[in-house]
């Protein structure tokens, strides 16, 4: 963990490690990085996925039989929606002020949404106070360094950074006030600009890759 995607080859062979499992793989295949590495450090316990869309995550934490609470939040859910599958619930929700009750996920899940106007320091106090103590919180985001603009881009209405290190540095830094700490010193060694024009970028002439972090709650 506390690494960036460096080749399309890590994406083949997460994908093909889902579909060896029997898992579901993503629509969008770029996404099976995110998800199998995130899998691999998970178990049994309350799960909270955040700015999902019918989770992968939590539809492959059903299909691994982790027992605990599933759920899932999104600000485009409609309200009443129904999971495709009964042990999942989902809820319209702002990921930086949720209603549930404090200290109740071991796990709380988060791809691709910190980059879409999420305040780092509402998003890590909400997330200290939903883990429980040793509760694991995984980020995934759109990264490159130096700093690419996209200050003219939005993605599911609402604007899109793809953050830099400093970026990082200080996600690192908010979450540490929070008592979120980082299981590992971040490898900041990365290689290709991953996600390109021909392969997943949402616009022409961006290229980037992904981040992921795991942080555990004091």
């Amino acid at each position: 963990m506390n690494m960036f995607l460096k080749t399309r080859k890590e994406i083949d062979e997460n994908t093909a490690s889902l579909e060896n499992r029997k898992l579901i793989p993503h629509n969008l295949s770029c996404k099976n990085w995110d998800i199998a590495n995130i899998l691999a450090n998970i178990s049994d316990g309350n799960i909270l996925d955040m700015g999902c869309m019918d989770s992968y995550i939590l539809q492959n934490t059903v299909k691994c039989g982790f027992k605990g609470e599933k759920l899932g939040i999104d600000l485009g859910y409609s309200e009443g929606a129904l999971a495709a599958n009964p042990e999942i619930k989902y809820s319209c929700q702002d990921l930086m002020k949720t209603n549930f009750e404090s200290n109740f996920f071991n796990y709380i899940t988060c791809l691709s949404v910190i980059e879409h106007e999420v305040d780092f320091e509402k998003f890590a106090q909400e997330t200290s106070r939903l883990l429980k103590s040793r509760g694991k919180l995984f980020v995934t985001f759109d990264y490159w360094n130096p700093k690419i603009d996209t200050s003219n881009k939005a993605l599911y209405n609402l604007k899109w950074q793809i953050l830099d290190k400093k970026d990082v540095e200080n996600l690192v830094g908010v979450c540490a006030q929070y008592g979120l700490r980082l299981d590992r010193p971040i490898d900041w060694t990365t290689q290709d600009a991953v996600i390109n024009p021909s392969y997943c970028s949402p616009f022409p002439g961006i290229s980037y890759t992904f981040g992921i972090l795991m942080f555990i709650k004091d």
